[in-house]
C-alpha cells in the first residue's frame, strides 16, 4: 500500500519560536468591507512545518494582491512546505491547522462561494494527475468548526471528480449541529442524497474518513459509518478521476469581513492502494 501521510511532524511539548506577521495591507480603492482584511495576527510555525502538505495545494479567498476581489490565490505544494501561512491559513496556540473563510472572499471560476481548502495533488504542479476507481483510497482526518456564517453549511471535506463538468462525489457539510455527506447521484446529472450523522455542538471534535473502495464510498463520522455502491448510482462514475480536498469552503457569500466559516484540523492523512 502506498501511503501519504499528513499530520503534525512535531510534538506539542516541543516549545517552538513565534513569529508575528502584520495583517496585509490592502489597496485603498473600492468598498472597505470588500478590500480590507480584519486585524488578524500569524503566530507561531507554518501549517506545512507541522504538517505533511507535500503533496497538496491551497486555494485562499484572497488575490495575489491581498484582497477580497479578483481571481483567488493558489499556493503551490512547496510553497507550503517552505513555511507559507496567512491570515486565512495559520497554526493556531492549540497546534491546528485553521482554515479562516469570510464570506466576502474571493470565488473559484464556476462557483458563488469562497474557499480556504487543500486539493490533493498526486503529483504536484500537475492537476491531471488525479487518482481512479480500483484499489482503496481514503481521506482520515480530525477537526472542529470554529464559526459558521450565517448561512450556517460550511463544506470541509470532499471528494471530487476532475473530467468533464467536475461535479464532487461527496462533500462533507456541516449545518445546524449536524454532519451531512451529500453524495451526487450521478457526475453529469441528477440529484445529491443524502446522509445524515449524529448531532455534533459548534466547537467540538469531529473525526472522519471518507473512502472509496472499487466503487463503494463509506463515509464515517465519530464512529457511525455509511456506505453507498455509487457504481449502481451511475456506472458513468467509473470514468471518472478524483481528488481528495479539506479545509473551511463557506456556502454564504453575504456579509462583512468579520463573518465566515473557521475551521481547526488537528488530523490529516491519505493513503492510496
Amino acid at each position: 500500500m502506498k501511503q501519504l501521510a499528513y499530520f503534525p511532524v512535531c510534538a506539542l511539548a516541543i516549545i517552538l519560536n513565534s513569529v508575528t506577521l502584520a495583517a496585509p495591507q490592502c489597496p485603498s480603492a473600492g468598498s472597505p468591507q470588500k478590500d480590507t482584511f480584519p486585524d488578524t495576527r500569524v503566530n507561531g510555525p507554518a501549517p506545512g512545518k507541522r504538517f505533511r502538505l507535500d503533496h497538496w495545494k491551497l486555494t485562499l479567498p484572497t488575490s495575489s494582491k491581498n484582497t477580497y476581489e479578483g481571481h483567488p490565490k493558489e499556493v503551490s505544494a512547496a510553497e507550503l512546505a517552505d513555511g507559507f501561512k496567512a491570515p486565512h491559513f495559520y497554526i493556531n496556540k492549540n497546534g491546528e491547522m485553521v482554515f479562516w473563510c469570510p464570506v466576502v472572499g474571493c470565488k473559484t471560476e464556476g462557483t458563488r462561494f469562497p474557499r480556504s481548502e487543500l486539493r490533493e495533488m498526486l503529483e504536484p504542479g500537475n492537476p491531471r494527475s488525479n487518482w481512479s476507481f480500483p484499489g482503496q483510497h481514503e481521506l482520515r482526518a480530525s477537526c472542529r468548526i470554529i464559526n459558521v456564517p450565517s448561512n450556517p453549511k460550511v463544506v470541509f471535506g470532499q471528494i471530487h471528480s476532475f473530467s468533464g463538468k467536475a461535479r464532487p462525489l461527496v462533500k462533507l457539510q456541516y449545518f445546524r449541529n449536524r454532519v451531512e455527506a451529500l453524495v451526487k447521484e450521478s457526475p453529469t446529472r441528477g440529484n445529491d442524497r443524502k446522509f445524515i450523522f449524529p448531532d455534533i455542538a459548534l466547537g467540538n471534535r469531529i473525526d472522519w474518513a471518507i473512502r472509496l473502495t472499487d466503487g463503494v464510498l463509506s463515509i464515517t463520522v465519530n464512529s457511525t459509518t455509511q456506505s453507498v455502491n455509487v457504481r449502481k448510482l451511475d456506472e458513468e462514475w467509473a470514468d471518472q478521476t478524483f481528488y481528495f480536498k479539506a479545509g473551511a469552503y463557506s456556502l454564504d457569500n453575504d456579509g462583512n469581513v468579520t463573518e465566515g466559516a473557521r475551521v481547526a484540523f488537528s488530523r490529516l492523512q491519505v493513503s492510496h492502494n
